[in-house]
């Protein structure tokens, strides 16, 4: 009897026990194979202005020193009996528009000239000395040539008396006339080569230029929380019409170039690009723009779907489970997503999906996911309802990263890079990205690759010009 009774209660053991691993199947699935495609962040080729700026005051000043006391005498001028001195009467001041300086030349000038009178019917001849203040008036139009030097072309626009020479003796005319022409043929000459000394002397162009070419080129380090980098490569540099803001003559340089960004090690340094002529183009310097990437690593996406997911139960009809972990890796170009689970199916299971972006929602979300090709062999025998798709569905939405956070990021280190960085001593790169547009996502080791493209005003500044 007792045997009879232990029997039955180990078939009814039997049977439960089988009922129940029945209803909760337990999955031992190969996990797909982790690899990546080749991740290239295509460079862009943009433009990079270069400002540099001539103080036009600065180069009065300049002058101004150099152009002091007796600046003019001469005898027996035009063979007469005429003698002329010249001194500068103030200090010269500049105005300059577009790429032109205008400018008054106040000079104060004594001559003596011999004069025939005839005084109660008898010629008589004297020598006579008048003073008078004449300001001559110029125009000098500012380009560069081949060899980066500033040249300059002066035109005179004329002169006005200020103080026309007088004298008090009747009957005595003074020679006005010719006193201004020898002023005028005298100064154009004088007035011309000072301009031309300070430009191209003074202002050593070519210096500036090849200082910012050379040094762009090497690595630039635009944001250390993603150790990202950015390898300047130019190709041409353009050279657009001059133009002047506050007495300041702006030269209108930009360089052409290509512009790589690296995640990671710092890039190595290529040969450097010697400084070509410039190519002369009537257009302002082109807005800049630049490819950029930055990491959402797998472990940041897989904490944030675990903090909505983890002990949550998705159900269809009488089946349902529950995930208690989940990891993220990359096979093929694909995500491959690792769910651990509970409830109607123990185990761990595999799925797919393509990973994108989605700009209005300005996140990476999964589209079309589906359970890997090894695990949906395994569902087909022990859990096929699962692959009916709706509980997939019902995740997928579970597993969108919100990227704007990043984005942000990336966007306010670059610009507190570009707020005043020094290229070198003299040459800095100052600007602002005002816009970050993703345009692809790749999958690379440990993380989703965001690659976008960065525009803003940047502009390589020279701090100052030496007179």
């Amino acid at each position: 009897m007792k045997q009879i009774l232990f029997n039955k209660f180990f078939f009814f053991m039997f049977i439960a026990g089988f009922l129940f691993l029945n209803s909760c199947k337990s999955l031992q699935i190969e996990k797909p194979v982790e690899s990546y495609l080749p991740s290239n962040l295509a460079p862009a080729m943009s433009e990079i202005p270069l400002n540099v700026e001539v103080d036009i005051k600065k180069l009065e000043s300049t002058v101004n020193k150099k152009m002091t006391g007796l600046l003019y005498e001469g005898t027996k001028i035009n063979n007469q009996d005429l003698s002329v001195k010249v001194w500068k009467s103030q200090d010269f001041k500049f105005t300059m528009k577009n790429n032109v300086i205008e400018y008054r030349v106040p000079l104060k000038i004594w001559t003596r000239f011999a004069w025939t009178v005839e005084k109660f019917g008898i010629a008589v001849g004297d020598h006579y000395e008048a003073n008078g203040i004449i300001a001559l008036t110029y125009k000098t139009a500012i380009n560069v040539d081949k060899n980066w030097k500033l040249v300059s072309k002066t035109t005179t626009s004329g002169y006005q008396w200020i103080e026309a020479p007088k004298l008090s003796v009747i009957g005595v005319n003074v020679p006005v006339a010719p006193i201004a022409n020898i002023a005028l043929s005298k100064f154009d000459k004088m007035i011309t080569e000072q301009i031309d000394l300070a430009m191209s002397q003074m202002v050593d162009l070519k210096k500036y230029v090849s200082m910012a070419w050379d040094e762009s080129q090497k690595p630039i380090q635009m944001s250390e929380n993603y150790n990202t980098w950015v390898r300047i490569t130019p190709k041409d540099i353009y050279l657009s019409p001059l133009t002047s803001v506050n007495n300041k003559l702006n030269l209108a340089i930009s360089l052409y170039a290509q512009i790589e960004s690296f995640m990671g090690v710092k890039p190595a340094e290529k040969k450097l690009v010697s400084l070509p002529e410039f190519k002369y183009v009537q257009r302002p310097p082109q807005q800049f723009n630049l490819n950029i990437a930055a990491d959402a690593t797998f472990d940041k996406i897989s904490e944030m779907s675990k903090s909505q997911l983890i002990n949550k139960t998705f159900s269809e009809g009488k089946n349902s489970i529950t995930i208690t972990d989940l990891s993220i890796f990359g096979s093929e170009g694909k995500a491959v997503f690792v769910a651990d689970v509970t409830g109607s199916l123990k185990g761990r299971i595999y799925f797919t999906g393509n990973m994108v972006y989605n700009p209005a929602k300005t996140a990476v979300e999964i589209q079309n996911p589906q359970f890997d090709v090894k695990t949906k062999s395994a569902l087909v025998k022990s859990a096929n309802w699962l692959l009916h798709g709706i509980i997939l569905n019902k995740i997928a939405p579970y597993l969108t990263y919100n990227v704007k956070e990043d984005l942000e990021l990336m966007k306010k280190e670059a610009n507190l890079m570009l707020n005043n960085y020094s290229v070198y001593d003299g040459v800095t790169l100052q600007g602002k990205l005002n816009s970050i547009d993703v345009m692809s996502l790749d999958l690379v080791p440990g993380a989703v690759r965001i690659s976008a493209n960065a525009k803003g005003n940047i502009v390589l500044k020279v701090d100052e010009l030496n007179f």
